[in-house]
């Protein structure tokens, strides 16, 4: 065989091997999460994220948003009689941002649907470890809303990402730059591209589509938005984004992982406490007899 043939054939055989290889289609981060249905209603129900993991760290260690103040969303419009915010005949596609969730997911509240949402309701849905709750926007319509992280989120010299996103669909952008406390705009101006997405393991199915969607995710360092500290973001996109439909949380210092606390001890049912009552009522009559006997 000639040395050209060999050099071809193992440049084809590692290739093969890295085109199979787990960390070659890794993410820029990996999402460690739970499902509680199986099956094809596994991406209707609740995705409960677990951690993260970078650069070999798993960490778990997380702020949430719990302020979101709206700057401007299209409202929702043409709301007639029988309509809804769920695939159909019905269906009514106008408005910007609304709250979201799988088909069979729980939710802190109701979802908002043809209601323009609050920026608490935004707030309640983005502010939870539930990954299929969401915010999703329509693809003509446009926001700018100030998200703010239960705690200030520092830059530090680990090497891991700040911000951690999630987009269902993959084909979507996002703009987002770093506030202050008060809303101020600090650092430089960032837009997430879709084609930056990495696969981020899962899928969705919610109430505001007609079947399951893979999800994608951004890692942003507070480098990237020219900032060593913010206290949350503004976010924004028009029609050019193609309604993207989200979720965001920070980390919260240096990385660390916190196991979950242990399942609590399962409680006997009352048709099975009552039997085992019942069976101690017997043993302890027959213990007294045999007593008496003896004596």
């Amino acid at each position: 065989m000639k040395f050209r043939s060999i050099s071809t054939f193992v440049f084809i055989y590692f290739g093969t091997v890295l085109a199979f290889s787990p960390s070659v289609n890794a993410a820029t981060f990996q999402t460690n999460f739970t499902q509680s249905l199986t099956g094809a209603d596994a991406s209707k129900g609740d995705i409960w994220l677990n951690s993260v993991t970078q650069d070999g760290t798993k960490f778990n260690n997380f702020s949430f948003i719990n302020k979101v103040d709206i700057l401007s969303n299209t409202p929702i419009t043409n709301v007639e009689p029988g309509s809804t915010s769920t695939p159909g005949d019905k269906n009514n596609n106008t408005g910007a941002a609304s709250t979201d969730k799988g088909d069979k997911a729980s939710s802190p509240i109701a979802v908002s649907g043809l209601k323009d949402p609050t920026g608490a309701e935004i707030a309640t849905f983005l502010g939870n470890k539930n990954l299929n709750n969401i915010i999703d926007t329509e693809d003509a319509g446009s926001f700018k809303m100030n998200l703010f992280f239960d705690s200030s989120i520092q830059k530090d010299n680990t090497g891991l990402d700040n911000l951690f996103f999630w987009e269902r669909g993959m084909n979507s952008d996002l703009g987002i730059q770093a506030i202050d406390s008060t809303g101020k705009l600090i650092g430089t101006f960032l837009q997430l591209n879709r084609q930056d997405q990495k696969d981020a393991g899962y899928s969705i199915d919610t109430t505001e589509i007609d079947g399951a969607q893979e999800v994608g995710s951004w890692g942003v360092q507070l480098k990237q938005l020219g900032v060593t500290s913010l206290s949350g973001i503004q976010i924004t996109t028009n029609a050019n984004y193609n309604g993207p439909d989200f979720k965001v949380i920070a980390r919260n210092g240096p990385a660390y992982y916190q196991a979950p606390p242990s399942p609590p001890k399962q409680v006997p049912e009352p048709n099975t406490a009552a039997a085992l009552g019942l069976f101690a009522v017997g043993a302890l009559r027959v213990v007294k007899k045999k007593s008496l006997v003896t004596a």
